[in-house]
């Protein structure tokens, strides 16, 4: 489990699953802080693997800080958190490894060639798992338990099956094919098959989470935001699971470079921010205008859909192998009346009752004019009025309508009061 001492970790470039990854480079630990070297291929190409800070230059390059473990921010982002992080302790621990007596590079070594996005590190430790089937409501029950710290005897599936997961809610990342057919198991998928991620509910989350999320992704889309294609899978146990495809694991079998808003400008998730720092780091990542259009068209969902869950690690970035970058698809979206009823990232300081005038504010000064500002919260204003009828579609409960339209008409309230 642990790397030979004063052994470096190397990461590298995996985009094209049938050839060889391209090498990034290479990471050491010294005093508590990691040491990037980056690899000639990655000098020569000027790739931008790390899209604001540690640009492709030779030498050695040290954290900025201890916020991410000690190491480089986006390489903070292929460690599991939450719910990633809480299966691999688990699963070390039957082991008998102290997972806080592992190195960050041990971690890395731990996620190998399983983690989100393109990066993969070498040697790989990864604990191989034979997944022969798949029970979605089983893994659902089994997921609860382990949240409540019961014993599961699906806990090693759920963990082989987590593939570096971050967030609270249970999830796995699992493969479907033309007709529906599911496929289960490490490594990359059989032909045919496209990579999705299927979430169960966390303790505290409604019964029918699922069909709740699955009505929001359904209204943003309406409301003008960019989502991966998502579908709700039927339950014997329950109204059904949210699924979602990966969209770091484009078809046919390639992967794209990824990394989230926190990696990338190393703005820890845990802490508030805001949607300032968020729509200028788009436009300093991806230098492209119709991204910060986006990422404002999104902000004005957040707000009018009262997802106030839109920490940093809810925002990414994709990299192309020839070294573009551009903003994610939307994830994660959902009711969420956010900690103490704020929005993690706030809007002209403002994150309890942002309204208009902060929304309009905040736009202008990113180059975005106040008519074009105000026809895309009337845009996103439509589409969250039509909630009772996304909601119905995907078999939301009438207790959950009821609540959501109840905190939606509120936060209406507050947004034009200002």
């Amino acid at each position: 489990m642990r790397l030979a001492p004063g052994a470096p970790l190397a990461t590298a470039l995996a985009f094209d699953p049938t050839g060889v990854p391209l090498p990034a480079g290479r990471l050491a630990m010294d005093g508590g802080l990691a040491q990037l070297e980056w690899s000639p291929d990655v000098i020569t190409q000027r790739l931008p693997v790390s899209p604001v800070f540690y640009p492709p230059e030779s030498g050695l390059i040290a954290a900025r800080g201890r916020s991410f473990d000690g190491l480089h921010g986006f390489l903070s982002d292929s460690l599991p958190d939450s719910w990633g992080y809480r299966l691999m302790r688990r699963r070390l621990a039957k082991l008998g490894v102290d997972i806080e007596g592992l190195s960050p590079l041990d971690r890395l070594a731990l996620v190998g060639h399983e983690g989100r996005g393109a990066l993969v590190f070498e040697p790989a430790t990864t604990l191989p798992d034979e997944i022969d089937s798949l029970d979605l409501d089983a893994l659902a029950e089994s997921s609860t338990a382990l949240l409540r710290s019961e014993d599961s005897a699906l806990a090693d599936t759920l963990a082989g099956l987590a593939g570096g997961s971050g967030g609270a809610r249970p999830k796995v990342h699992v493969g479907f094919d033309g007709q529906g057919q599911i496929c289960v198991g490490h490594g990359e998928l059989p032909q045919g098959y496209s990579a999705w991620l299927v979430k169960f509910p966390a303790p505290g989350d409604p019964p029918d989470i699922g069909p709740l999320e699955q009505a929001y992704a359904t209204m943003a889309t309406a409301a003008g935001l960019t989502l991966s294609a998502h579908r709700l899978l039927p339950s014997t146990n329950g109204p059904g699971h949210f699924a979602t495809r990966r969209f770091d694991r484009p078809d046919p079998g390639g992967r794209l470079h990824m990394v989230s808003l926190a990696g990338a400008v190393e703005a820890p998730s845990d802490r508030p921010s805001s949607y300032d720092l968020f729509l200028r780091a788009t436009r300093a990542i991806t230098r492209r205008a119709d991204d910060v259009a986006s990422a404002f068209r999104r902000m004005v969902f957040n707000v009018l859909a009262c997802n106030r869950d839109d920490h940093t690690r809810q925002h990414a970035y994709l990299m192309t192998p020839t070294g573009e970058w551009r903003l994610a698809p939307a994830f994660d979206l959902t009711y969420a009346p956010g900690p103490g009823g704020e929005h993690y990232l706030d809007i002209e300081c403002e994150g309890r009752r942002p309204t208009r005038a902060h929304v309009l504010t905040l736009g202008q000064r990113h180059g975005i004019e106040a008519r074009r500002a105000a026809a895309v919260i009337e845009e996103v204003r439509a589409a969250v009025a039509d909630w009772p009828s996304y909601a119905r579609a995907a078999g939301v409960s009438r207790g959950s309508v009821a609540m959501v339209s109840a905190g939606l008409g509120r936060v209406a309230g507050e947004f034009e009061a200002g």
